[in-house]
C-alpha cells in the first residue's frame, strides 16, 4: 500500500514539472537588416520589439551593426524573440562618445550622422512606429525593413 502512495506522487511531481516546462515561451531567431532609403543605416543603432497583444514575457531588443545588420535578443544574446504580432522601434545612433583630453575638460560628444542621413523620428517612438512585424514558431525569421523619409 506504501508503493502505491510513493508512486502516486511520483507521478503527480513529474505531471507538475512536466507542465511547468511546457509553460515557458520559446524563443525563436529573427535576424535582418535596417536600411534608410536603400542603404545601411548610418552610424547603426538599436532594435525594439514590442508586443502589440496581449502577450506577456520579455522585450527583444538588438544592436544595430554600422553594415545595417541585427539580431534579436531575449534571454541569451542573439536568441530571437518569442513568436507574436510586434510594433518595431529603430533608434539611430548619431553621436560618438569624443576622445577624453588629457587633463580632464570635458568634451562634447562628436555628431557622427549627417542631418541628411538621420531617420525620421517617428521609427523611435514606442506608440507611433508605423514599423510592425510578425514572428512566426519557425527556424529563423528574417525580417528587413527599409525607412523612408516622410
Amino acid at each position: 500500500m506504501q508503493w502505491k502512495r510513493r508512486w502516486t506522487a511520483r507521478v503527480g511531481v513529474s505531471v507538475v514539472l512536466l507542465g511547468l516546462l511546457g509553460c515557458g515561451k520559446s524563443v525563436h531567431p529573427v535576424h535582418g537588416t535596417v536600411t534608410f532609403e536603400g542603404k545601411p543605416l548610418a552610424s547603426g543603432g538599436t532594435i525594439t520589439f514590442l508586443p502589440l497583444t496581449e502577450q506577456t514575457g520579455k522585450v527583444a531588443s538588438g544592436m544595430i551593426a554600422e553594415d545595417g545588420t541585427y539580431r534579436l535578443t531575449t534571454n541569451r544574446p542573439g536568441d530571437g524573440s518569442t513568436p507574436g504580432e510586434y510594433r518595431v522601434v529603430i533608434m539611430q545612433s548619431t553621436e560618438k562618445e569624443p576622445t577624453p583630453t588629457p587633463d580632464g575638460t570635458p568634451v562634447a560628444p562628436i555628431l557622427s550622422v549627417p542631418l541628411a542621413d538621420r531617420i525620421p523620428g517617428i521609427y523611435a517612438d514606442h506608440y507611433k512606429s508605423p514599423l510592425t512585424a510578425k514572428v512566426e514558431a519557425s527556424k529563423s525569421n528574417e525580417l528587413n525593413f527599409d525607412l523612408k523619409r516622410q
